[in-house]
């Protein structure tokens, strides 16, 4: 694993150095405090911005890299969790050891069915948590995504230029509860969808800071908002579109620091030399 700092790539949008980290085979790499961090996977880059809400170091929100010991399959992981302090490092622990346990598999169901039991019987009853899991395999260029509750995710297909939302359609007759958060139901499924991802496309995975930010006059920004934003911005790169985005979202707040916990991930398909 290698790491060098670096700056952002527009300077007129930030001057604050990032870290740039190669994943190595069977490598991990998790946290939930403040950090801007560009991450090397097989076959994409993966840039995390994390910024706990006001003074905090550690925020509420987990987000989990993984790549497996064939260096072929990625896992990337974004979860909320409703509340702070134990319940945030309660979770944490058990994503680190569920990611580890699943770390060659492309699917999610055994990682989803387990960490949904392990919230129910780890927290109090009381909170539990929103994520949204990505499962990335270089050598057949395809994206599985998986969402339990968490604000929905989008692609840009790059050669399109076109932005669109990456929903999941439950399947239908299904015996438990599809799709709904962490720890509210003993028994829940969780279905996924697939993409292809092509060079140069992108996928957008956010908290729900991001969305429900709001403007001095108070009006929240949204999931329309928020796509109407990125529409907007250079896609050129993950980095480039992350530090377009943060600086969008402060211009929308009108300088005012976020009031909820804010990360953003983007993932970009790079060129490898079996393409």
């Amino acid at each position: 694993m290698t790491t060098g700092s670096r700056t952002h790539p527009d300077h007129n949008l930030s001057t604050a150095p990032y870290i740039r980290t190669q994943i190595a085979c069977a490598g991990t790499w998790a946290g939930s405090e403040r950090a801007t961090t560009l991450l090397e996977l097989p076959g994409m880059l993966a840039w995390v911005h994390s910024t706990p809400a006001g003074s905090s170091k550690v925020g509420g929100d987990v987000h989990y890299v993984s790549v497996c010991p064939g260096c072929v399959v990625s896992r990337v992981a974004l979860a909320d969790v409703s509340g702070h302090g134990k319940a945030v490092s309660t979770l944490a622990g058990e994503l680190r050891q569920l990611m580890q346990r699943y770390l060659p598999e492309l699917e999610h169901n055994g990682l989803m069915r387990d960490l949904n039991q392990a919230v129910q019987e780890g927290l109090d009853g009381v909170h539990y948590a929103t994520m949204v899991a990505v499962g990335w395999h270089n050598e057949r260029s395809s994206l599985l995504l998986a969402n339990a509750g968490h604000p929905i995710p989008c692609v840009f297909k790059a050669k399109r230029k076109e932005w669109a939302w990456l929903e999941i359609n439950p399947e239908p007759r299904r015996q438990w509860p599809v799709g709904v958060p962490l720890g509210l139901f003993a028994c829940a499924d969780y279905d996924r969808t697939a993409v292809k991802l092509q060079a140069g496309d992108l996928v957008l995975l956010y908290s729900d800071g991001v969305t429900e930010s709001t403007n001095p006059a108070g009006d929240e920004l949204g999931p329309d908002g928020l796509m109407n934003l990125v529409k907007q911005l250079d896609c050129g790169s993950a980095e480039g579109l992350g530090v377009q985005l943060t600086s969008a979202l402060r211009r929308f707040r009108g300088g005012a620091e976020a009031v909820d916990d804010e990360t953003i991930i983007v993932l970009e398909r790079v060129s490898t030399d079996s393409d």
